[in-house]
């Protein structure tokens, strides 16, 4: 008989778009490989049931329970921010909190081999869990605590993100020690968590065969959830301080936004083309001459790096946003504005230079950085 896994899903993995569903899809096909899935599975109210994206056949029994819609406006954010900070909880944390009673049943006189939590926002139900299952796995996409240390550095209302700096570091200490294991993106976050219990399971891209574009467009491609914080604050940075000075010296470059949420993104700038969601978001990055990541807050590691790697595209990014990729100089770094405008100008003028650092790239992500890399770290697990 197989054995049994119940999985904890904050967000849905498919369609897989995005960094958080990237990661997740791809531990969700290496467990159904091994387990009878079941699932607990957050949405939003009135959505089409989100299971239904999924691969046929993917879970058995499934537990849906609806998140209330609200408002995205800034000022409804800003007022909901502020009474988190007032009683001491973190925003996703507090957006997935209070199913207990609804959990609690549902998982009432079952038992799992293995009980699998995506996302701290999860780590809430571990206690809770504990009884339904043989061993209990977190996986932490980010390290939360880290996360708001980079927004209270670079992000406005600063004192806002020291609030939830501390209360995410005291959620930490409260509810890691519960779980059998802890995995995490890179050694750098290993580092951060600190425990025998972590375990690296890296964010990786699905396989894909080299997209051939000849000759790519002018373009320049930043892609990913534009509704995510470092995504926005990173693109208002480089809409100020490096687009700019880009189309002053090439003034027919567009940059393309490509992701969900698009809406979303910061307004601003000459040259702008608001893509918007995609079906295929690593062919559509194979369009530009150069992607970039001017990531200057967040914690994990970027799926949006992976991609364009996918892709056969150079990529420019800060040294953030490279944390915690095996880097060998696949990936050209600046973290000033002019520094980081003077790589991309180089690139696209470079045709040579960009074939050389797409291929680079391109040699890491088959070596390292597809999902079959992940199932062998996931293999090494021993659950």
């Amino acid at each position: 008989m197989r054995p049994r896994a119940l999985v904890v899903l904050p967000e849905a993995a498919y369609p897989v778009m995005g960094g958080g569903p990237l990661r997740t899809a791809s531990i969700l096909e290496w467990l159904r490989e091994r387990y009878k899935l079941s699932a607990i599975h957050f949405s939003l109210a009135g959505e089409t049931d989100p299971v239904g994206a999924y691969p046929e056949g993917m879970f058995g029994e499934v537990l849906r329970l609806e998140l209330p819609r609200h408002d995205k406006g800034m000022r409804a954010k800003v007022w909901r921010n502020a009474k988190r900070a007032m009683r001491g909880v973190t925003p996703l944390v507090d957006r997935f909190g209070g199913r207990d009673r609804e959990i609690g049943e549902w998982v009432r006189g079952r038992r799992w081999d293995l009980v699998w939590v995506e996302h701290f926002w999860g780590a809430q139900y571990g206690e809770l869990l504990r009884g339904a299952g043989e061993r209990l796995v977190l996986d932490l996409h980010n390290v939360e605590s880290a996360y708001y240390e980079s927004l209270e550095r670079t992000a406005p209302a600063s004192l806002l993100w020291r609030r939830f700096a501390g209360c995410s570091r005291r959620e930490e200490r409260r509810w890691l020690a519960g779980f059998d294991r802890l995995v995490v993106t890179s050694e750098a976050d290993a580092a951060k968590v600190k425990g025998r219990r972590v375990s690296v399971v890296p964010n990786t891209a699905p396989w894909r065969e080299r997209i051939e574009v000849a000759p790519r467009e002018w373009a320049v491609v930043f892609s990913g959830n534009f509704a995510y914080a470092p995504n926005q604050l990173g693109l208002k940075w480089f809409l100020a301080e490096v687009w700019p000075k880009v189309i002053e010296e090439e003034p027919e470059l567009r940059l393309r936004l490509v992701g969900k949420e698009v809406e979303c993104a910061p307004a601003g700038g000459r040259n702008v083309d608001r893509v918007g969601p995609v079906e295929d978001a690593v062919a559509e990055i194979a369009r530009a001459r150069v992607a970039v990541a001017p990531i200057r807050s967040g914690s994990g590691t970027r799926l949006k790096i992976l991609e364009a790697f996918a892709a056969g595209v150079p990529v420019v990014s800060t040294g953030l946003g490279a944390e915690g990729l095996r880097l060998r100089g696949e990936v050209v770094v600046a973290d000033e504005g002019r520094a980081f405008a003077e790589a991309i100008v180089g690139l696209v003028r470079d045709e040579d230079r960009q074939r050389a650092l797409g291929e680079a790239g391109r040699r890491l992500y088959e070596q390292e950085y597809n999902w079959r890399s992940a199932w062998k770290a996931l293999d090494l697990l021993e659950l």
